[in-house]
């Protein structure tokens, strides 16, 4: 049974992602989905985890033609940065019974408020809050914050969520300070977009890709360091990113190909010990 459920369980990884994150071991998570009629409109309680336990979420969610419409907003977060390692931002997560995880959208933290708002296809679909590296992941980690709350005729559903290859140095943010202002991650998910292609073998196997996207990020810092405008600095961020996860997939994809893809390990990711550079990279990059 565990090897049949392994193998249905990669397979399937394989068709919500591709093949960027195969031979990475996926964890099976399951989460409460909501069913939403033709034309109506529902509150939806998010109910937190123990990876964030002071944090609480209200999703609003209305039918309208062929599209649901999804508001999501979040109160007493923590910024994502605290976990340390590779996570920088939260991401709002729609999921469709037996379909690919949706990506709606990022939070981003105004003290520990933030809001999302966005649209999806689908009538029945578990809601999620996960703490993630950057804002183009495409499949959820196994940090997840906020989760819909359902009840005992609620549809069950099981996920596929990222485990074992982001680094962290803590598991939950319970009893940590909330930040006060504007919490700016961008340049810290550019870093980190960065090494992640580095770590997927980018250097050897996407050197062309992965130097635009070293050249992208020293742009970014270049006007960090220039106080340049601020929706500067994230647009710039953000094409790093974008460019980073094009050299890791190009990677992953020819590493697949030459079967040179290796597991990074089992668990919840590697913990880091929080040092010197995990405290500057939190402080540094805001």
């Amino acid at each position: 049974m565990q090897i049949g459920r392994a193998v249905l369980l990669s397979a399937l990884a394989v068709q919500i992602v591709g093949p960027s994150l195969i031979a990475r071991l996926h964890a099976l998570r399951e989460v409460s989905a909501v069913t939403l009629a033709q034309g109506s409109s529902q509150k939806v309680l998010l109910r937190s985890t123990e990876r964030l336990p002071e944090a609480s979420g209200v999703a609003r969610v209305e039918r309208m033609g062929g599209t649901t419409v999804i508001e999501v907003e979040v109160d007493s977060m923590r910024p994502a940065s605290l976990f340390g390692g590779d996570y920088n931002t939260f991401v709002l997560w729609v999921v469709p019974p037996g379909g690919r995880a949706e990506n709606i959208g990022e939070f981003t933290l105004d003290g520990g408020r933030a809001a999302v708002r966005g649209k999806t296809s689908s009538t029945t679909f578990a809601i999620l809050v996960t703490a993630e590296p950057h804002y183009l992941v495409t499949l959820p980690s196994a940090f997840i914050v906020l989760e819909s709350k359902g009840d005992r005729k609620s549809q069950t559903l099981e996920l596929p969520v990222v485990e074992g290859v982001y680094n962290f140095s803590r598991s939950t943010l319970a009893n940590v300070p909330p930040a006060k202002g504007k919490v700016h991650s961008e340049v810290r998910q550019a870093f980190t977009a960065i090494r992640l292609a580095q770590r997927a073998g980018a250097v050897s196997l996407a050197g062309d890709e992965l130097s635009q996207a070293r050249d992208a990020l020293l742009k970014t810092v270049g006007l960090w360091r220039e106080r340049a405008d601020r929706n500067q600095i994230v647009a710039q961020a953000r094409e790093t990113v974008r460019l980073a996860v094009a050299a890791q997939r190009l990677a992953q994809d020819r590493a697949l190909q030459e079967t040179r893809v290796e597991p990074e390990g089992l668990g919840g990711g590697r913990v880091e010990p929080v040092g010197r550079d995990a405290r500057d990279g939190q402080n540094r990059w805001r």
